[in-house]
C-alpha cells in the first residue's frame, strides 16, 4: 500500500487524467448536439486558460490546482506565521483522521477542489451561443470525489470513507469566504478593507459559521491560497496603470486586474476571520 505522501504525488501526477474521466462522463451523458461540440472541445483544452474564466484565472484548471498547493505551501504559511496563527492552525492540521493528519489529507483536498469545475453548467443562448458557469463547483468537487472518484480513493488508494469525507469537505468548503465577498459587494462599503472592519462583515462571518464550524481552519486558509492561485501579477503598492502595464507586458487579460486587486481585500478578509474565530 502506498504512503500519504506517495498516494498525494500520484494524483497531483495523474490529476489530467482524473479530470478527463470525470469529463469523459459529462460527454457521454449530454444530449445537446452543440453543447457535446462544447464538451469535446474543453476535452481537448483541458487545461487551457480560454476553459478557465480567464477574466479571473490566469491560467487553466490544471496549473490552477497545482498553483494552489505552492502557495498553501510557501506565502499562506508565511503570513499565517506573520499573524501569529501558524502555531494553532497546525495544531489542528497535526489531527489524525483513521492514523492520517488532517495536514496530510488537506493536500488531496487541494489537488481535487476544483474537479467539479470540469462539470461546468452550459446552457444555449437565443443566437446559439453558448456560455458555461462554475455554479456550485465546490457541491460538485464534493459529490465526484464522494462518488465518481471513490473507487480510487477508497478501493485502490486505501483511504477510509473518513478520510475521503474529510477531502471532500475540503473542496465543498475551499470558497465559502466567497460568498461573504458577495455580501460585501452588496454593502455600502463595496468588497473593501472598509468592508472587512465593518460590523457588517463580523456578522457575515459570524453567521456562515454554524455551517462549516467543524472545517472553519481549512476555509480560511484554502481561501487564501485558492485567491492566490488565480494569478502571480504583483499588488502591493501598485497603482492600477502599473498593473494593467504588467498584464500587457505578460501578454495576459487586461480583465484580470480585478483579480489582482482583489488579493489584497482577500488578505485582509483571512486575517480578520482568524481574528474572529480564534480570539
Amino acid at each position: 500500500m502506498l504512503s500519504i505522501g506517495e498516494i498525494i504525488e500520484e494524483v497531483n501526477t495523474n490529476l489530467e487524467d482524473i479530470a478527463r474521466l470525470v469529463l469523459s462522463k459529462e460527454v457521454d451523458k449530454e444530449r445537446d448536439s452543440l453543447i457535446v461540440q462544447y464538451k469535446q472541445q474543453f476535452f481537448i483544452e483541458l487545461d487551457s486558460p480560454e476553459q478557465h474564466q480567464p477574466n479571473w484565472h490566469q491560467w487553466g484548471i490544471i496549473t490552477h490546482t497545482r498553483n494552489f498547493m505552492k502557495m498553501y505551501d510557501n506565502e499562506i504559511k508565511q503570513y499565517l506565521k506573520a499573524w501569529n496563527r501558524l502555531e494553532a492552525i497546525e495544531e489542528h492540521l497535526s489531527e489524525q483522521i483513521d492514523g492520517i493528519s488532517k495536514s496530510k489529507l488537506i493536500y488531496l483536498g487541494i489537488l481535487l477542489h476544483d474537479i467539479g469545475k470540469f462539470q461546468k453548467n452550459y446552457s444555449k443562448k437565443l443566437n446559439w451561443r453558448v456560455i458555461y458557469t462554475f455554479n456550485k463547483h465546490e457541491v460538485y468537487s464534493q459529490e465526484i470525489i464522494q462518488n465518481d472518484l471513490y473507487p480510487l480513493l477508497h478501493d485502490y488508494y486505501g483511504l477510509t470513507d473518513k478520510q475521503i469525507e474529510y477531502i471532500a469537505m475540503c473542496a465543498r468548503y475551499h470558497f465559502e469566504l466567497g460568498f461573504i465577498r458577495e455580501i460585501g459587494k452588496k454593502s455600502k462599503h463595496g468588497y473593501s478593507a472598509t468592508f472587512v472592519k465593518s460590523q457588517e462583515f463580523k456578522d457575515a462571518v459570524l453567521n456562515s459559521l454554524p455551517s462549516f464550524e467543524e472545517y472553519k481552519i481549512e476555509v480560511g486558509v484554502l481561501f487564501l491560497a485558492d485567491s492566490y492561485a488565480k494569478t502571480d501579477v504583483d499588488f502591493k503598492d501598485r497603482t492600477d496603470n502599473e498593473i494593467l502595464e504588467d498584464l500587457k507586458c505578460q501578454s495576459l487579460n487586461p480583465k484580470l486586474i480585478d483579480a489582482v486587486k482583489q488579493k489584497s481585500v482577500n488578505l485582509e478578509v483571512v486575517k480578520s476571520y482568524f481574528d474572529e474565530i480564534l480570539q
